[in-house]
């Protein structure tokens, strides 16, 4: 059964894997849970159940010192922020959480959806963040085998028959069955198009096993962290409402 902590559980691995792709780290402080994710500049405390200053002053103090610019926080709705608002953190968008089956489109995009990371026009941090996508088939990653941030992660890129890249997203494989969608974005000139639709649906078909897909003919389910400009999208699509939580940014970090 799919519930609120597998996606907290399923967000955390990813930014995990990211924070590993690129240079980063993962530590804990205190029973606070931390990445540092050099491209972007940031450190993220991932769903403690009860931050307290303990953890925080010294995590402060290391993103200070790896010159992070900003800090975030995801916080499970039901843990106390008490400290959090104490040391600065304010709430920033509220997060929902959701998961189903893909419904069926009523139309077909008319673009293609590439899977992989020739991306050209990728630079920057963009450009990085593709590594992750090898994470998986990397033996010298540093983390124990098995790790759950070692899960399989695939990058899909939707481009018009004019080749141009007007969506991208990435998937990663959950433990338990499931699907996280992750950075799903798509060009304001492109939106309420068909284009994010048919990117969820080449991210889904990006995990069926090419040498045996006997074994996936049983339909995936998704799951999504959305912002609320993005939770319409994502339960037009199929995926249910599951919950909500929070996400807070250390405002006066800078």
């Amino acid at each position: 059964m799919t519930t609120i902590a597998v996606a907290q559980d399923a967000l955390t691995h990813w930014h995990q894997a990211l924070a590993v792709a690129t240079g980063g780290k993962i530590f804990t402080t205190h029973g606070c849970s931390w990445v540092w994710q050099p491209v972007r500049k940031r450190l993220l405390l991932l769903f403690p159940d009860n931050p307290e200053a303990a953890g925080l002053r010294p995590a402060l103090a290391e993103g200070r010192r790896l010159g992070a610019r900003r800090v975030e926080a995801w916080l499970n709705s039901g843990a106390s922020a008490a400290q959090l608002l104490d040391a600065g953190f304010t709430d920033n968008a509220q997060v929902s959480w959701h998961a189903g089956l893909l419904a069926i489109p009523h139309e077909q995009w008319k673009g293609k959806i590439r899977l992989g990371t020739n991306v050209p026009e990728a630079s920057g941090a963009d450009a990085k963040e593709l590594e992750v996508t090898n994470l998986w088939r990397n033996q010298e990653t540093g983390l124990r085998s098995g790790h759950p941030a070692l899960r399989r992660i695939e990058h899909a890129a939707a481009r018009t028959e004019d080749n141009e890249i007007v969506g991208r997203g990435f998937v990663q494989q959950g433990l338990t069955g499931q699907l996280m969608v992750h950075s799903l974005a798509v060009s304001p000139s492109h939106r309420r198009q068909g284009v994010g639709t048919a990117l969820l649906h080449g991210l889904s078909r990006s995990m069926i096993n090419p040498l045996n897909p006997l074994d996936d003919t049983e339909p995936q389910e998704l799951l999504a962290a959305a912002t609320p400009r993005s939770a319409e999208f994502f339960s037009a699509n199929g995926l249910r409402l599951l919950g909500r939580g929070r996400h807070l940014v250390l405002r006066s970090w800078n």
